[in-house]
C-alpha cells in the first residue's frame, strides 16, 4: 500500500534504485556525500524527500542551485538604492 509520505519520499532502496547505485555503494559514500550537500534523511524518518533528492540531482550537486529549485531565488535588493544607503549609513554611526 502506497501512503501520501511514500509518494513524496524515498526510503533507503528506493533511493538507491532511483540513483542507480547499491545500497552499498550508497552506504560507503553517504557521509561524504552529506558533506558536500546531500540532502540528509528527514528528522525521525528513516526517508528521504524527493523534492530534495530530484533537487540535488537536478543541480548536479550545487547546493545553491538545489535551494534556488526548492525555494527559489533570493530577493534581490536593488545596490545602491535608498534604503540600502540608509542602512549603511545608520551601521557607519554605530561603529
Amino acid at each position: 500500500m502506497t501512503t501520501y509520505s511514500h509518494r513524496i519520499t524515498y526510503d533507503r532502496a528506493a533511493l538507491c534504485a532511483a540513483l542507480g547505485i547499491s545500497e552499498r555503494v550508497f552506504d560507503n559514500a553517504r557521509k561524504k556525500l552529506e558533506a558536500e550537500g546531500f540532502p540528509k534523511r528527514l528528522p525521525g524518518l528513516a526517508r528521504w524527500s524527493r523534492a530534495a533528492i530530484d533537487a540535488w540531482v537536478a543541480a548536479n550537486g550545487d547546493t545553491e542551485t538545489m535551494r534556488s529549485i526548492l525555494v527559489g531565488p533570493e530577493p534581490q535588493t536593488p545596490s545602491g538604492s535608498a534604503h540600502t544607503n540608509y542602512l549603511l549609513a545608520k551601521y557607519s554611526e554605530a561603529s
